[in-house]
């Protein structure tokens, strides 16, 4: 295609461009231009000399991470933490948007959709608080509960038995909701014909689920995979802060964290940055594989 039919082309769907002009300008911004900061994992940063002026120090950050003797627990922490979220929390949204797909009563399902919805838009430092009022051993709801049938008070939170538990159960309860309108959606553009065909041929709710459903949310759920795959070195900031504590450090110690508190909390700007880079140029390689191996079983893929 010459450069002046493709002009044409523009041209004549200028409208549709214009939409999109918002769009690239915030990505252009927010997530081009940042990447000129990428060269401080290189350099000795300074706030004197800055990007340009601190001198180049190779690959020394990252030679201090792998040699940092908690880096392959931070490692582990990190990977095992992501893949629990991503084993359990990746189907939760799919099983929901099902079964507010099955209910008759519109309501009830607009009811149920709120409250699902709610979580999502309140931050990790209000879910925490109120989740410590509700699992204290000390008067909490959970407890008081347990101890009507006679057991023992338990202690949720800061309990090495009972932190990937806490983890997991609270990432899904605050985004379940919002990850399933996506889904909602996919399952709202299936033909209605399949699922009258899907009857006529004596399939019950189940089996039009089974050879319906789950086909018509298949590309959608195939890629938000892919796109999730990518966060698999990221296990999240806010909440293991906040959820982490000097009984759980040996497994709730994340990159997230580490990140943080040595670029903002220790002023390591260099070494902060060595190491978030590490854990994006590995969601890179990551989403890559995972596109690639969709690509080939499924002939789906982002590109």
């Amino acid at each position: 295609m010459t450069a002046s039919l493709l002009w044409k082309r523009v041209w004549r769907h200028k409208v549709f461009y214009l939409f999109m002009l918002p769009g690239i300008v915030w990505f252009f911004i927010f997530s081009y231009v940042p990447l000129f900061g990428i060269q401080v994992a290189f350099r000795d940063y300074t706030f004197s000399g800055g990007f340009t002026g601190s001198p180049w120090a190779g690959l020394k950050y990252f030679q201090q991470f792998f040699d940092f003797y908690k880096s392959e627990e931070i490692i582990r922490n990190t990977i095992i933490i992501s893949f629990l979220k991503l084993a359990i929390g990746f189907p939760m949204p799919i099983l929901l948007a099902i079964l507010l797909n099955e209910v008759g009563s519109l309501k009830f399902k607009k009811t149920v959709q709120t409250l699902s919805y709610l979580p999502y838009f309140v931050s990790w430092i209000v879910v925490v608080t109120l989740m410590q009022r509700l699992l204290t051993p000390f008067g909490g709801p959970l407890n008081e509960a347990l101890s009507l049938f006679g057991l023992e008070p338990i202690q949720f939170l800061y309990n090495p038995s009972w932190f990937y538990q806490v983890i997991v159960g609270s990432d899904i309860w605050k985004n379940i909701g919002w990850n399933s309108i996506i889904y909602m959606a996919a399952i709202a553009g299936i033909d209605q014909q399949l699922y009258e065909a899907a009857k006529i041929d004596g399939a019950g709710r189940f089996r039009q689920i089974w050879h319906v459903t789950l086909p018509g949310v298949r590309n959608i759920a195939i890629i938000l995979f892919i796109l999730s795959i990518g966060s698999l070195m990221s296990a999240g900031y806010e909440q293991l802060l906040l959820l982490s504590g000097p009984p759980t450090a040996s497994i709730g110690s994340v990159l997230d964290v580490h990140v943080i508190t040595s670029g903002i909390g220790e002023g390591r700007l260099s070494y902060a940055a060595a190491v978030g880079l590490f854990q994006s140029v590995i969601g890179l390689i990551l989403i890559l594989t995972v596109n690639r191996i969709a690509r080939k079983v499924s002939d789906v893929s982002l590109f």
